[in-house]
């Protein structure tokens, strides 16, 4: 049986989704379920994947890797999600961790963040890290959601905040700001830690960083106004 299941939208991976899977299987210690989400039946990657019984490939319900991770949502059974990317070896050996912190210390959420100590964001495109660096800083100090890395993906949490809270967001990887925004809204208890993000020379990013902007400063100004809100109470 699945504790965990983790969720890695894929666009014409090659095969190092393989390699990435192999990982998982070898570091990651909780019984867990592997969900590929893609978006067309001709995806290249669906030919790299290992023949092993939790590997599970589910097709997007729309298009985008936004709608391919909620539909991941959507399949998921395990009491705790993980949502994880395609390309990143790096924090493989990070997700024992965080599921520890909800499985045995009662948090609900887990913030693996490039911006708090020890944690490195490296080598990123200068265009895609000033607008990261500003967004994360803006919601932090600005619109009152007390943490570093509300746009980072990469995220855990108990399955139950779905049953709590409605995903609108459609577009890039809006769902990770809004799913952030929303569970400190209601409640939920969240921790953010350090974790590391390298753009390695064959990392090949799918982020539109222009096209899907507008998106992420909706849900920037969504924060803002509860803050104005919350403090006029």
């Amino acid at each position: 049986m699945s504790n965990l299941d983790i969720i890695i939208p894929i666009f014409n991976e090659g095969n190092n989704l393989t390699l990435l899977i192999r990982k998982i299987r070898e570091l990651v210690k909780i019984p867990h379920k592997i969900l590929i989400c893609y978006d067309k039946d001709d995806e290249s990657g669906l030919q790299f994947l290992p023949k092993y019984e939790n590997i599970v490939p589910v097709k997007n319900n729309g298009l985008g890797p936004n709608e391919a991770i909620k539909t991941g949502f959507k399949y998921s059974s395990s009491k705790i999600i993980l949502v994880y990317m395609s390309d990143d070896f790096e924090n493989i050996g990070l997700i024992n961790k965080m599921y520890y912190l909800i499985d045995n210390k009662n948090y609900d959420f887990v913030i693996p963040s490039r911006y708090v100590q020890d944690g490195e964001f490296k080598n990123a495109k200068l265009y895609k890290k000033i607008i990261t660096n500003i967004g994360s800083y803006l919601i932090y100090n600005m619109c009152g959601i007390p943490f570093k890395d509300c746009t980072n993906a990469f995220k855990m949490f108990k399955r139950d905040i779905l049953y709590k809270i409605e995903l609108n967001s459609k577009i890039g990887f809006t769902f990770a700001i809004e799913l952030t925004i929303k569970s400190y809204i209601n409640g939920f208890k969240i921790i953010e830690i350090p974790s590391i993000w390298k753009d390695l020379p064959n990392r090949k990013s799918n982020f539109k960083v222009f096209r899907w902007l507008p998106y992420y400063i909706y849900w920037l100004i969504y924060a803002l106004f509860f803050n104005i809100k919350k403090n006029f109470k």
